[in-house]
């Protein structure tokens, strides 16, 4: 049953529009990888709040839904097709992004994208690729809006990484460690604005299992591997809907959190990560062994 933006406000009742409004005060949010998923779900979020929502995506037609879906919200709504790993076109985008709309009050660095295979079979040049967004990605959109930021007196920059951020996925390498390195450097941000007492604020999400098209757009080098994947992923595997994760990054940003987690897994694995420390690994591999021998291929 997908979980609609009206079931998630019962969730995080605080995500009012009255507040989104207040939070950005005229100013646009900028959101990353708008296409599908949570970046579609937080420009419709925004724009049902009448907030100006500016997206960017790879994906030229999804794109174009998504900002046909905001903008029925009566939203200002702006939508360019950019690839978050060309540094020189993220920071043109911004410079912009900000001579037509000012500094953004929110930067969402979402643009996200994974393969699934052992790490002996993997596409070299497709993990590169993962590095380049998932990585490369935020490191390009804090940077190109950080000094507009400042130069506004403050905004708040949000940057996905994910609960394979905080314990790695033995079938997705790459992708753990982008979001390792999303990690490091987004707490390393953090501390440097907090320490220079700038207006401006950094939060750090980490979703766990959320049903997007994220699967079934995956890179595999087996088709086998994707079907069972991609059904496992889509009916069986428990998870939190975009919308719900929308509200749950949302809520984070208004309640100041500096560590913003998505579903009950990303929480669970979480604290067992700061209890057991690289004790869990074992124990869940084992859980997990069926499953991801199957992937892998070793049984």
């Amino acid at each position: 049953m997908k979980v609609s933006l009206g079931l998630g406000r019962l969730w995080h009742p605080q995500v009012t529009d009255d507040r989104l409004r207040r939070l950005c005060a005229g100013r646009p949010a900028v959101i990353t990888g708008a296409a599908s998923g949570m970046g579609r779900s937080l420009a419709n979020r925004l724009a049902a709040a009448g907030v100006p929502v500016l997206l960017s995506d790879v994906d030229a037609q999804a794109l174009a839904e998504t900002a046909d879906s905001a903008a029925k919200n009566g939203a200002t709504v702006d939508a360019a097709q950019v690839d978050v790993a060309d540094t020189a076109a993220v920071t043109a985008y911004a410079d912009e992004v900000v001579r037509r709309y000012g500094a953004p009050a929110l930067v969402f660095n979402n643009a996200g994208i994974t393969m699934v295979a052992s790490v002996l079979d993997e596409d070299d040049d497709y993990a590169r690729r993962i590095l380049a967004v998932n990585f490369g990605g935020v490191v390009n959109g804090t940077d190109a809006f950080l000094r507009h930021l400042h130069t506004a007196g403050g905004g708040r920059i949000v940057n996905t990484s994910s609960a394979f951020g905080l314990m790695g996925s033995p079938a997705q390498s790459a992708y753990s460690a982008s979001k390792f390195a999303t990690r490091g450097y987004s707490e390393t941000v953090q501390k440097q604005l907090r320490d220079n007492d700038s207006g401006v604020r950094l939060h750090i999400v980490y979703p766990g299992v959320v049903h997007t098209a994220i699967a079934r757009r995956a890179r595999y080098v087996d088709s086998a591997v994707r079907d069972y994947v991609t059904k496992g992923f889509d009916r069986r595997l428990p998870g939190t809907r975009p919308d719900a994760a929308a509200i749950s990054i949302l809520a984070g940003v208004l309640g100041n959190r500096d560590r913003i987690l998505v579903g009950f897994d990303a929480y669970t694995l979480d604290l067992g990560v700061r209890i057991l420390a690289g004790a869990l690994q074992r124990p869940v591999a084992t859980m997990t062994r069926p499953v991801f021998r199957r992937i892998l291929g070793a049984g």
